[in-house]
C-alpha cells in the first residue's frame, strides 16, 4: 500500500477525533475517511471504505490494485458500498439492489478507544455469484463480547467477474481474481487496522458457505506455505465446496465460452485480429453484468457457473488432495460447523423418486463418475425399499437417519439431499478439521447447528439476529451462547466458554460447550467428537420459503403457552464418527473419490 507523509491536516483530524466520538477519522494514508458513533451498539463505524481501486477496463480480470490517493477531503464512510454484480442460480430468484465493478470495499467495527483488540476479518457467502458485506451485520456479535474484537466485513468480485477461467484468462488476465482480492483485503488489514485501534498480528478470518469456502482456499493458497501471514485462526461456517475444475477445465472453459456468446464476444464475433478476452474487456458492465447472470441461472439446477479453479499456482490443489497433508495449511486455529439439512437449496426439489432417477442425477453433477464409482456410491447411499414417507428430522443418533429421511423428504430424494449436503458442505468440514488437527501445533474444534428447520445457512442467524426477535426458534440463552463461541473464538484461539458463561437453567443447558467439556477434533481413527448445537420444546409452526420461488415449507418452534413445553437450549457433545449413521466413513469415500468429483 502507498504510505505518505502524515500532514498538518491530519493532526488537526486527531484533535478533531478526540473532541468528537461521534464522527471519528482516520488516516490510512491514501485517504482519509469519516465514520459514526453506532449510539445502539457502541462501536465506531466505518463503511464503504475503498481498499482496491476499481477493477474495471483494462484492471478487469486482474490483479487488484492499489486505490487511488484522494486526500483533499475527508471522504465520508457512513454508507455502505456498491454490491459487486450479482449472478445467480436456477433456484434462487434473482438479486436486487445497485451492483456495480466499482465494488471492492469494506466495512469496520471498532470499539470506541480500541487499542491493540483481535480482528475478525467476515468473508460473505452466496455461493461465489451473489451476496455482499452489508447482508450479514455483526454489531450484536461485537456487542455480546464486550466491545473486545473489530471486526472487518470485505466485499470481493463474484460471478464471471471474480471467477471466470478458461486458457485464454490465464493467458491474458488472472485465474481466481476473487480470491486474490480477498487477500488484498487482508494485506490492507495488515497495512490499517491498527490505525482502527486492531492488532495485525491477532486476525481471524471467518465466513458462511462460500465465505468460509474461501476461507478454505486462503489456508490453501501457495501451497499451504505463503510467503507472508495475514491470520491465525479461522472460522468455517457451513463450508461451501463446489465443484473445483482445473482453469482449463472441460466445465469453466464451457462456461468461458457461454459467457463471452452472450456478452457478443464468441468467436464468431471477434475480429480477425482481436482475441475473445479483448473483446470482452471493451464490452459494456451492464452486458457482461447480464451475460453473467444467464449463465449462472441457465446452468445446472442449484449450481453456480463460475467457482474458483485450481490454477496451479494460486491454489495449487484441490482441497481432498491438499487436506490431508497436515501441514499444507495456514493458520494454527480452526472452528467450522455444517447445519443440519445443507442439501435442499442446491438440489432440484422433486422428480428423484427412483434409483435411476439418482443415478442420472448424480451423473450430471458428477459427470467424471464411472460406473464402477457410481456402484460404489450406492453402496453408501442406497435407499431400502420399505422406507418410511413420513416425513421428520432425524436426531443424528438413531433411525430414521437423514440419509433417507427429513422434513423436507423421504426416500431418494432425501438420498440426494443428503449426498450432495456431504460431498459440498459437510464433509469439506469434515476434512478441514483433519487437516488442523494433523497440524503440529494446532487445533481444531466442530460443531453441527441442528436448530429447525436447519437450512443451509441459518447457522448464521444467531451471529445476527437481535435478542429480541421472536420466531427464530433461538432463545436468549442459545443466541448468546453461540455468539461467545465465536467471540472466545476470535479473541483467544479456543471457543470454549468459561464457568460464568455457560447456562444451566429453565432456559436451556449449554454447559457442554465449556472449557473442559468440549474436546478438540482427534483426526483420523481415534474417535471424533463434536458440539450438537439444539433447542428443545415450544410448538411447531410452518414458515415462508427460505427465498421467493423456492418450494420449501420449513418448519421451526417457537414459544409455546400452557401445557406446550417450554423453548430451550441443548447443547451436547457427540460423537462425529458415528454421527448420522456413520458420516465420517462417506466422508471418507469422497475424500478417495475427490479426483472423479472435481473437489
Amino acid at each position: 500500500m502507498r504510505a505518505t507523509f502524515i500532514s498538518y491536516l491530519s493532526v488537526l483530524l486527531g484533535l478533531t477525533l478526540a473532541q468528537s466520538p461521534a464522527a471519528p477519522v482516520v488516516d490510512v494514508d491514501y485517504a482519509l475517511y469519516q465514520g459514526y458513533y453506532d449510539e445502539y451498539y457502541d462501536p465506531n463505524t466505518f463503511k464503504g471504505i475503498r481498499y482496491a481501486a476499481a477493477p474495471v477496463g483494462e484492471l478487469q480480470w486482474q490483479l487488484p490494485q492499489d486505490p487511488p490517493v484522494n486526500r483533499s477531503e475527508i471522504i465520508p464512510a457512513v454508507e455502505d458500498g456498491y454490491q459487486c454484480p450479482q449472478s445467480t442460480n436456477q433456484v434462487l430468484p434473482a438479486v436486487t439492489g445497485v451492483s456495480n465493478e466499482d465494488c471492492l470495499s469494506l466495512s469496520v467495527l471498532a470499539p470506541v478507544n480500541a487499542t491493540g483488540l483481535p480482528v475478525l476479518v467476515w468473508i460473505h457467502g452466496g455461493g461465489y455469484g451473489i451476496g455482499s458485506a452489508p447482508q450479514y451485520p455483526l454489531p450484536e456479535l461485537v456487542r455480546t463480547n464486550g466491545n473486545a474484537f473489530i471486526v472487518v466485513s470485505i466485499q470481493y468480485r463474484l460471478g464471471a467477474f471474480g471467477f471466470l477461467s478458461s486458457t485464454e484468462v490465464a493467458r491474458s488476465g488472472v485465474l481466481n481474481a476473487g480470491i486474490h482480492d480477498m487477500i488484498f483485503a487482508l494485506k490492507w488489514v495488515q497495512s490499517y487496522i491498527d490505525r482502527f485501534g486492531g492488532d495485525k498480528n491477532s486476525v481471524t478470518i471467518s465466513g458462511i458457505s462460500a465465505g468460509a469456502g474461501a476461507s478454505m482456499l486462503l489456508a490453501m493458497r501457495d501451497g499451504g506455505h505463503p510467503s507472508e501471514s495475514l491470520f491465525e485462526g479461522k472460522i468455517a461456517s457451513s463450508p461451501f465446496l463446489p465443484t473445483q475444475w482445473r482453469y482449463d477445465g472441460s466445465a469453466p472453459t464451457e462456461a468461458y465460452n457461454r459467457f463471452a456468446e452472450a456478452a457478443g464476444c464468441s468467436t464468431a464475433d471477434v475480429a480477425t485480429n482481436g482475441t475473445v478476452f479483448d473483446c470482452l474487456v471493451a464490452t459494456d458492465s451492464s452486458v457482461l453484468q447480464n451475460a453473467s447472470d444467464y449463465v449462472s441461472r441457465t446452468g445446472i439446477v442449484g449450481q453456480w457457473a463460475f467457482n474458483p479453479v485450481t490454477d496451479g499456482t494460486l491454489i495449487r490443489e484441490a482441497p481432498t488432495q491438499q487436506l490431508p497433508n497436515g501441514g499444507d495449511i495456514a493458520g494454527t486455529r480452526l472452528l467450522t460447523s455444517n447445519d443440519m439439512n445443507e442439501g435442499p437449496l442446491f438440489v432440484q426439489l422433486h422428480g428423484i423418486t427412483s434409483r435411476s432417477d439418482f443415478i442420472a442425477w448424480l451423473q450430471d453433477i458428477y459427470p467424471l463418475l464411472s460406473e464402477q464409482n457410481v456402484t460404489k456410491v450406492l453402496d453408501f447411499y442406497d435407499v431400502p425399499d420399505d422406507v418410511s414417507g413420513t416425513l421428520q428430522r432425524s436426531n443424528g443418533r438413531t433411525p430414521p437417519f437423514s440419509t433417507t429421511t427429513s422434513q423436507f423428504a423421504a426416500g431418494w430424494q432425501q438420498a440426494a439431499f443428503n449426498l450432495y449436503a456431504e460431498t459440498t458442505i459437510v464433509c469439506p468440514s469434515y476434512w478441514m478439521a483433519e487437516a488442523w488437527a494433523a497440524k503440529r501445533d494446532s487445533k481444531a474444534w466442530k460443531y453441527q447447528f441442528s436448530v429447525s428447520p436447519g437450512l443451509h445457512g441459518t447457522d448464521s442467524d444467531p451471529l445476527l439476529s437481535p435478542h429480541d426477535i421472536t420466531g427464530t426458534g433461538m432463545n436468549d440463552v442459545f443466541r448468546t451462547a453461540v455468539q461467545r463461541v465465536w467471540g472466545n473464538f476470535g479473541m483467544n484461539g479456543d471457543p470454549t466458554l468459561g464457568v460464568d458463561e455457560v447456562a444451566d437453567n429453565d432456559q436451556g443447558n449449554t454447559t457442554a460447550a465449556g472449557t473442559g467439556a468440549w474436546p478438540t477434533w482427534k483426526g483420523s481413527a481415534r474417535g471424533n467428537s463434536m458440539l450438537n448445537l439444539n433447542m428443545t420444546g415450544g410448538v411447531p409452526v410452518l414458515n415462508a420459503a427460505p427465498c421467493p420461488g423456492v418450494d420449501l415449507a420449513p418448519i421451526s418452534y417457537v414459544p409455546g403457552n400452557g401445557s406446550a413445553p417450554p423453548l430451550k437450549a441443548l447443547f451436547e457433545i457427540v460423537d462425529a464418527s458415528t454421527w448420522e449413521d456413520r458420516r465420517e466413513d462417506r466422508c471418507r469415500l469422497w475424500a478417495e473419490m475427490g479426483s472423479w468429483i472435481n473437489e
